[in-house]
């Protein structure tokens, strides 16, 4: 599901990818900076936390009785906003379970496209708008890093794996502009270069195939001192037979 209709949809729903918003049925919903931590660390980790935990986590440098006073004001602005977004207890608090996350949403579909389960067209579209945009971008949060990194492997994989999926149904140019959002999450990655490639040839373009080839390996020479690994030179081999004598896919 996108964030346009993460918005549409009834009740709240909060949007992670590609920056933070809250949306209440047609509307956003401005949010203060405090408001929006706590949402933002709530709808990352997914589960309820305790209070002491969640303040512990946003404000580390406060002493524990500042850090609570924090998250009242906090819980107190986001109530103001719509009472159906926190659930809290005396000790405890989390999202109401009807709160619609697009963070959970595309981890969701992602890893069923990872695990090549049936994807149709409509949700590979979705799904690839939102695996290119990155979690909470901006934020400079201490608690947010391994999940930003876990969400940036997952991101990749899926992407490089819808990719393949294109490829397969002949649909070359979407092919071709998924693997090339992988490669932006990761320049380096050799994986999301080898499906951009293989999308070239499959569509018989061999020498874009082969400028690729080439322009990876020099990428990876001046970024990391390496050479591409042997299965980016099988990819291209079918274009090197057919290629002029001085022509060489990774030279």
């Amino acid at each position: 599901m996108t964030t346009a209709a993460l918005s549409r949809a009834a009740g709240p729903s909060i949007s992670l990818l590609g920056g933070f918003s809250v949306h209440v049925g047609h509307q956003v919903v401005p949010m203060p900076r405090n408001a929006q931590r706590v949402l933002g660390f709530l709808a990352v980790t997914g589960v309820e936390q305790l209070r002491d935990t969640v303040a512990g986590n946003l404000w580390p440098s406060a002493a524990p009785d500042r850090a609570m006073s924090n998250l009242r004001t906090a819980l107190w602005r986001v109530r103001q906003a719509d009472t159906r977004i926190v659930m809290a207890r005396r000790d405890a608090i989390g999202l109401d379970q009807e709160v619609r996350i697009d963070y959970e949403l595309i981890t969701s579909q992602a890893r069923r496209i990872i695990a090549e389960y049936p994807v149709e067209d409509q949700a590979i579209s979705g799904a690839a708008l939102l695996l290119e945009a990155d979690l909470l971008p901006g934020w400079d949060e201490e608690w947010l890093l391994l999940d930003r990194e876990r969400h940036r492997q997952l991101r990749i994989h899926a992407l490089e794996k819808l990719s393949e999926l294109l490829t397969s149904r002949g649909q070359y140019g979407r092919a071709i502009d998924v693997a090339c959002a992988a490669i932006r999450v990761e320049p380096l990655h050799e994986s999301a270069h080898a499906v951009l490639i293989a999308a070239h040839m499959a569509e018989g373009n061999h020498t874009e195939a082969i400028r690729h080839g080439r322009d990876y390996a020099l990428l990876l020479d001046k970024e990391a001192g390496l050479v591409p690994s042997p299965r980016i030179a099988a990819l291209l081999l079918p274009a090197q037979r057919s290629a002029a004598p001085a022509a060489h896919p990774l030279s």
